[in-house]
């Protein structure tokens, strides 16, 4: 039974899992949309090359055709170069004949190749792509139509085991997908009314799976009563921002507060005037917030603010003024006056050292429990008050 239970994947994992699945399947539609655009060959390798930079959760790709007997590279792109929306076509790539290395390997025996983790595999196999940058984790497809070989693509991400199986499947799609639009880009077929039919019913398939993603979307990330997102798209939306931060060693804080004394609220004046509180909360609390931050209630009456390049001072200005604002409002129920206040607490990413850091040590539960110790700090000093973390010792 203990096994059984620890091979158990959580909710949050198995959200996170299907939202990946889903977008994977975005960016299927976006490239079959492609096919029924008029580009040039570029435009069209390049759009291939950033959808799956944005949809598949690789650190780099690089696309390869065969010109001859050498397959060449003639687009790569990384996550950085996609930030900056860099063209990924590469006039001067290099070549690999068949048979070298991972890329002329997988064109060889014309099957994927997946190396889970590059640092504890046979170093003259990946030499190839390892030799100037860091590799942790290589897939490499054959892109093949009606049994020839057209190229191969190539994805790499910097952490070992980074790619799980469900992705090979969605590797494979998408280089089926992508080998039959560079064949209908290129020679222009008789097959074209066939892939416009097939293309035509994925693209119907594909409208159905966005639907039905948009809807379990606000149904799995939107708290109903306050309408803010909850603790579950939190943790995903932040995780994200909070890695982009460290990448570009950029300010990060999060704020967290807690309403004082709620359950008085609920005690004396009824649960229907403590919701009305929570959701007047919530409008005040969306009033702070700026493009960028992620406001979410993580609680019966907790929430929580994320704060992308925010520095600790500029974090506790703003907590002041939250907690002012919340204390001076008009606070009403059928007529009563009640007595609103609120604690927070700060941590950011400075309080944590150089080496934690560079070392991607840092996740954003860490940095929450900080908040929370600071929160615990005002609550225990007197409440409606704002502690920083760094100011605690």
């Amino acid at each position: 039974m203990k096994d059984i239970i620890e091979k158990l994947e959580t909710p949050d994992i198995l959200n996170n899992r299907f939202m990946q699945l889903l977008d994977s399947l975005s960016g299927i539609r976006t490239i079959s949309n492609l096919g029924t655009q008029q580009l040039e060959k570029e435009q069209f390798i390049d759009s291939i090359m950033k959808t799956i930079i944005e949809h598949l959760e690789v650190e780099k790709a690089s696309l390869y055709l065969l010109e001859k007997n050498s397959l060449k590279c003639v687009a790569n792109l990384n996550w950085e170069q996609f930030i900056t929306n860099e063209s990924s076509i590469n006039s001067n790539g290099k070549s690999y004949l068949l048979g070298e290395g991972i890329v002329g390997k997988t064109a060889a025996n014309l099957q994927l190749i997946h190396i889970h983790n590059c640092k504890a595999s046979d170093e003259n196999l990946i030499k190839y792509e390892t030799n100037k940058e860091k590799v942790g984790a290589l897939i490499c497809a054959p892109i093949m139509v009606n049994n020839t070989l057209l190229g191969v693509v190539e994805l790499s991400h910097p952490e070992p085991n980074h790619f799980e199986s469900w992705q090979e499947h969605s590797i494979v799609i998408y280089a089926d997908l992508i080998s039959m639009l560079l064949s209908n880009n290129k020679l222009l077929c008789d097959m074209q009314s066939i892939v416009d039919a097939r293309t035509e019913e994925l693209r119907h398939a594909l409208e159905e799976s966005e639907k039905l993603r948009a809807r379990y979307e606000e149904m799995s990330v939107i708290d109903p009563l306050t309408k803010l997102y909850n603790r579950r798209y939190f943790f995903t939306e932040v995780s994200s921002t909070l890695a982009r931060a460290k990448r570009y060693s950029q300010s990060f804080s999060l704020m967290l507060m807690d309403l004082d004394r709620f359950k008085d609220v609920n005690d004396t004046f009824g649960h229907e005037c403590g919701d009305n509180v929570l959701t007047t909360m919530s409008e005040i609390l969306s009033q702070f917030t700026r493009e960028g931050d992620t406001l979410a209630r993580i609680g019966g009456e907790e929430f929580v603010l994320a704060l992308p390049e925010t520095n600790n001072q500029g974090a506790i200005v703003l907590a002041e003024r939250i907690r002012a604002s919340i204390e001076e409002h008009d606070w009403k129920c059928n007529e009563d006056t009640m007595e609103i206040k609120i604690s927070i607490g700060i941590a950011t990413l400075a309080d944590f050292n150089n080496e934690e850091i560079l070392h991607d040590d840092i996740q954003l539960s860490d940095i929450l429990r900080k908040a929370d110790l600071a929160l615990y700090f005002v609550k225990q000093h007197g409440r409606n008050g704002v502690k920083s973390f760094s100011a605690m010792s």
